[in-house]
């Protein structure tokens, strides 16, 4: 099982949209083979950053999802809404 921690610093006047990006992120992801879930977080203090933390049933997984978001224009929309590109990271449960 693969923890990927993804964090996203948002465009100030993109921020709303981003949240409805999100909210489909959430009902959308754990239907993508391998997913195991999504939880999404927005800081309290600076309203357009988030982090989403998704568990995978393998980094394979999570490499596939990535790249088909990249083939199908869908990475491209949301990184029109980020002001730096996203820090993500593996993680294993201790």
């Amino acid at each position: 099982m693969e923890h990927v921690i993804v964090n996203f610093n948002v465009k100030s006047d993109k921020a709303a949209e981003f949240v409805s990006i999100l909210n489909n992120v959430k009902s959308e992801l754990p239907k993508v083979e391998g997913c195991l879930g999504v939880k999404i977080f927005r800081n309290t203090s600076l309203m357009n950053k988030f982090t989403l933390v998704e568990t995978w049933e393998s980094k394979q997984h999570h490499q596939n999802h990535l790249s088909t978001l990249t083939e199908d224009g869908t990475w491209e929309f949301i990184s029109s809404h980020l002001s730096i590109d996203p820090e993500s990271s593996y993680f294993e449960a201790i």
